[in-house]
This record gives C-alpha cells, sequence and structure tokens, in this order.
C-alpha cells in the first residue's frame, strides 16, 4: 500500500514538473522560409558565421551548378597545404602545354601563362581568387596533389570530412567540362559541372573563413595586376562588384568577400560575407534571376539587410543559474528531499528579432534519473541530470551541422547525502498518512 502512494506521488510530481518543459515538436533543419523575403533566385541560403546557425533558406537542399564558386574549396585546399608545409607561396610551378592552351583562351575568364615560364604559388593564388583565373587554378591544383584528377579526388575527400556526401565535383575550377578539351576527371561526361546545395556551399564558406580567415585580405582586392612590368601584364579587376567603391556596393553593407560564380547552367551566382553590428554572415545565392547585370548582387544585397534586421542575439542561459521550468530535481533517499538544479554554461543564440523567454523552446534529454524528476541519492555536486536543446519556437531552420538548437547540460548545484534507514522509515510513514488525507 505504501509502495502504491509512493508510486503516484512520484508520478504527480513528474506530470506537474516537467509538463513544461516537453519537447516541442517540429523543429527541423533547412525549412523553406522562401516567403519572410522575396530572393529571386534558384535557392539562397543565410548563415551566421561563427555559429553556422542558418537564418534565411530557399531550395538550400537543391543541387544546382556552382561554377567558379568551387573555387573556394580549391583555394582552401591550397591554403591547407601552405600551412601543412608541403607548399610555399614563394613555389614556383610550370604550366604543361594543356594548361597553358586553356589559359590563353579569351573566352574563359584567365591570365596568360606561358610553357617556358614559371609562376609562384602567392600569384596564382591571387589571379584564382580575385580574377577568377581558371587555367590559374588548374595550375595550383597539379601543385598540390601532381595531377587535375587527384586534385579533385582531395577535394572530394574535404567535402565528406565535412559531411558533404552527396555533392558533384568534376575539376578544380567549376567550368563546364566542355571547356577542358584535357585532364577531365575520368568517368565524367563532356556536360558535366560541380554541383552542391546552398548549404554545402555555406559550410564550404564556413569552414574557409573559419581556418583561414586572412583570405578576406585577398577577397577584398578590388584590382590587381598579373605579371607588371611584363609582356604578360593582365588587370585583374575583382568580379565581386560589392566590394566597396564598385558598380553593385552598398553603403549599409559592407561586403568583403567571397566568391562569384558564372556559367549557362548555372546563372549568375555569389556567395557573399559581410560583418556588420558584430554578427557576420554568409549569403549563398545560386542562379539569380532578372535582367540587370547586377543581378546576383541585388538579391545578395536584399538578403543580407533581411538577416540582419530579423535576428538578435539572446542569451538563454547563465552559469551556475537555473534554467527556466528545470529548477530543481528530487533526492530518492536522500537527506534533502530536493536538490537545486543549474546550467553549465552561459549560452548566448541567435533568435528571431522579437523573441522573448516566452518563445524559447526547451528540448530536455534525462540522464542518470530514476524517474523523469527523480535522482537517487548520494547526489555529488555537479552531477549531470539533463541536457536541454534551446532554440526559438519560432525559428525551425536549425544550424549547417543539423542541430536544431544548442545544447546546454544541467547539473546539481548541491550534494545531498543518502538518508539513514530512520529518516527513509518515518518519511514513508509521514507521506503515506498525509495522502490518505
Amino acid at each position: 500500500m505504501k509502495k502504491f502512494w509512493r508510486g503516484l506521488i512520484v508520478v504527480v510530481a513528474t506530470l506537474s514538473v516537467w509538463a513544461g518543459v516537453a519537447p516541442v515538436a517540429g523543429v527541423q533543419a533547412a525549412t523553406d522560409t522562401s516567403a519572410a523575403v522575396s530572393i529571386d533566385a534558384s535557392a539562397a541560403l543565410a548563415v551566421e558565421a561563427k555559429t553556422g546557425k542558418i537564418m534565411y533558406a530557399k531550395n538550400a537542399d537543391k543541387q544546382l551548378p556552382i561554377a567558379s564558386m568551387t573555387k573556394m574549396l580549391s583555394l582552401y585546399l591550397v591554403l591547407d597545404a601552405i600551412k601543412s608545409g608541403k607548399l610555399s607561396w614563394n613555389d614556383k610551378v610550370a604550366p604543361d602545354a594543356a594548361i597553358t592552351k586553356i589559359s590563353q583562351d579569351t573566352a574563359l575568364s584567365n591570365v596568360p601563362l606561358r610553357v617556358d615560364a614559371t609562376y609562384t604559388v602567392k600569384e596564382l593564388y591571387s589571379a584564382s581568387f580575385i580574377y577568377s583565373a581558371n587555367a590559374a587554378m588548374m595550375l595550383l591544383g597539379n601543385a598540390v596533389a601532381g595531377s587535375q584528377s587527384k586534385f579533385v579526388d582531395r577535394m572530394t575527400a574535404q567535402l565528406e570530412k565535412w559531411g558533404i556526401k552527396d555533392a558533384h565535383i568534376v575539376n578544380a575550377t567549376g567550368l563546364p567540362n566542355s571547356a577542358l578539351t584535357v585532364d577531365r576527371y575520368p568517368g565524367s561526361a563532356a556536360d558535366d559541372e560541380n554541383s552542391m546545395t546552398a548549404k554545402d556551399v555555406a559550410i564550404v564558406a564556413r569552414h574557409l573563413l573559419d581556418d583561414f580567415p586572412e583570405v578576406l585580405e585577398t577577397t577584398t582586392v578590388k584590382t590587381a595586376t598579373f605579371r607588371a612590368g611584363t609582356g604578360d601584364a593582365t588587370r585583374m579587376d575583382n568580379y565581386d562588384w560589392m566590394l566597396p567603391g564598385l558598380v553593385a556596393a552598398q553603403k549599409d553593407l559592407p561586403v568583403d568577400g567571397l566568391k562569384t560564380g558564372t556559367t549557362d547552367k548555372a546563372g549568375d551566382c555569389f556567395t557573399g560575407t559581410v560583418e556588420k553590428n558584430g554578427m557576420r554572415i554568409i549569403t549563398v545565392v545560386l542562379h539569380a534571376n532578372g535582367t540587370a547585370k547586377t543581378r546576383r548582387f541585388d538579391q545578395t544585397a536584399k538578403l543580407m539587410r533581411y538577416t540582419l534586421s530579423n535576428w538578435k542575439q539572446m542569451k538563454v542561459t547563465t552559469a551556475g543559474q537555473p534554467i527556466s521550468g528545470h529548477a530543481s530535481v528530487k533526492v530518492d533517499k536522500g537527506k534533502l528531499a530536493t536538490v537545486p538544479l543549474a546550467a553549465a554554461k552561459t549560452v548566448t543564440i541567435w533568435v528571431p528579432t522579437g523573441t522573448t523567454t516566452k518563445d524559447l523552446a526547451y528540448n530536455y534529454k534525462t540522464k542518470k534519473l530514476v524517474t523523469k524528476n527523480t535522482i537517487e541519492a548520494p547526489v555529488n555536486n555537479g552531477t549531470t541530470v539533463a541536457t536541454t536543446n534551446i532554440a526559438a519556437k519560432a525559428d525551425t531552420l536549425g544550424y549547417l551541422n543539423g542541430d536544431t538548437g544548442v545544447a546546454v547540460s544541467v547539473h546539481t548545484a548541491k550534494a545531498a547525502e543518502k538518508a539513514n534507514f530512520f529518516v527513509l522509515l518515518f518519511r514513508g510513514i509521514g507521506e503515506f498518512f498525509h495522502n490518505l488525507f
């Protein structure tokens, strides 16, 4: 009989305490939010660079050609080779006849290369980033991996390390395979192009900025000269027209990167980044529509303004302080009937503007509990009893890594020793008679 009443008390207490912290349904990553603002493109995405928080998504999981935005991945591998000591900026590389021939194709973005000349990694890197020079990028690929096909394998392997398994990569540049008369990747077709999702492009851009922030020193160069003072001197104007002073620049958007891309299939694409008011965002626009020559930048500006205006930071937990709806836990067989709970760390998350603490969702997962709200004595201070995934209820976008919120550990803020036999006996008798009436 006593066991029955004690069990009933536990059930009632559990329901009353945990009712306010039940898992919230419907939170998922990369939900389409295209209705929030009209971005006229086949796909678009905006993320906060530091956390990978998705802030806008339109067809973000759709595979589409990415053209020369491919070079963000290719140049990441170049920077990684330099970091590891496999290459240095002053290393000189000689092009073969095939790459030299491609460099002379004026229909493509290129700087002229000569078969009897050598080029430093630094000047090829600058040409690839600033002027999207295709043959220069191919030459760097050879320097890193030994051949074009081996470099493509490295590109695919790097994507897989980042969790991207469905990208279609056939060359180092983003050109249609039809533009490459030689060195096509084995098994690829003449009409193949590199394709990825907007979400995956953002992952590449985020890793590039996170691992090699110095890329911004190059992506902000508006114009430079390749092989200045020689017969091959070539003016390189940056295709990122949103840089300050260029034709698509916006006074309220201090854009400092990253990479454009254009082919017939891909249309006008742009991966941009801007930092403003302590917030750096990355935007991806695939196949911008319209007739204006600035269409990819027009859509990017619209997306950047929307994102910067509609998200804010909010502190959702404070280390050592209770989390909403989960302030204490019952202690079974303890000297103390309950012990307080606290967040293990202070957490700030990005939430839609207008979000208040009442608009937050707490999705709990319990650990080391006898029942949902009971832990067995003895209890040490700092014992983790649960984790909670925190997000705004209205936020269905999640993060680039697939998380739906930020996980925070909930631990005991006080120790509780085990009660002796007589304390437990009289406590049980008291509970029995109390619940009879």
